[in-house]
């Protein structure tokens, strides 16, 4: 289900990058071309920079060395409104309702106030939470503040998604509603990146980038 009018397929590389954080190599040359339409999984073990790669490719983070081109641009505060951003942490504001989380970053866009509520009910709706609009996110489930903040992710329908470690707090129906609409929106010719060590999750997804210690151990198809 689309939020907004279709967009234009889109293609997000890192070339050559180095993050270097807290005294340690994080990711080290680092060189993957992501393209729309086929849902990509970023596995590999704890530490093997899985979260420090979709921070760099979301524009949260800048590399110390190498770039990041988003349609052969580098990434610009304009670029991050493109850019969907699912937290292993969900990073929802203590206080407010699941619908004021969700609507915060389509105001952040300018998003005109008429549309935000109605985008922001439909993107909790995605995820299961049609009634749980008005609650304060402080008296939901660990799994259900998880769904919020994926909620929050999709209300502006990016051209790209990126998702660590996105269903690591849901149940298994909920986990496979999320990793559906995360397929869908790849099958819309747009971009999906989702890190995990979860085998069943990486299994889903038709190509697979192993980091190991910072550096890309293989690229290829899924094994699942």
């Amino acid at each position: 289900m689309s939020l907004l009018p279709a967009k234009g397929p889109a293609d997000l590389r890192v070339e050559n990058v180095r993050l270097d954080f807290a005294g340690n190599r994080a990711l080290i040359a680092v060189t993957i071309a992501f393209s729309a339409g086929v849902p990509v999984a970023v596995t590999g073990p704890s530490g093997s920079g899985k979260s420090a790669l979709c921070f760099v490719l979301a524009g949260a983070v800048e590399p110390t060395q190498g770039s990041v081109l988003f349609e052969g641009r580098p990434i610009s505060p304009v670029t991050r409104e493109e850019i969907g951003l699912i937290l292993q942490v969900h990073g929802l504001v203590s206080g407010l309702t699941a619908i004021e989380n969700v609507a915060l970053p389509l105001q952040a866009r300018r998003v005109q106030p008429r549309d935000v509520r109605d985008w922001s009910v439909r993107a909790l709706a995605l995820v299961g939470l049609a009634d749980h609009g008005e609650r304060l996110v402080d008296e939901l489930s660990g799994g259900e503040r998880q769904r919020v903040g994926i909620a929050r992710a999709l209300a502006g329908d990016p051209r790209i998604v990126i998702a660590d470690e996105p269903t690591a707090e849901l149940d298994p129906d909920n986990r496979e509603n999320v990793l559906s609409l995360l397929l869908e929106r790849a099958s819309r010719r747009g971009i999906v990146i989702v890190a995990s060590d979860d085998p069943a999750v990486v299994a889903r997804f038709p190509r697979v980038v192993e980091l190991e210690a910072g550096r890309v151990r293989a690229i290829g198809p899924s094994q699942g």
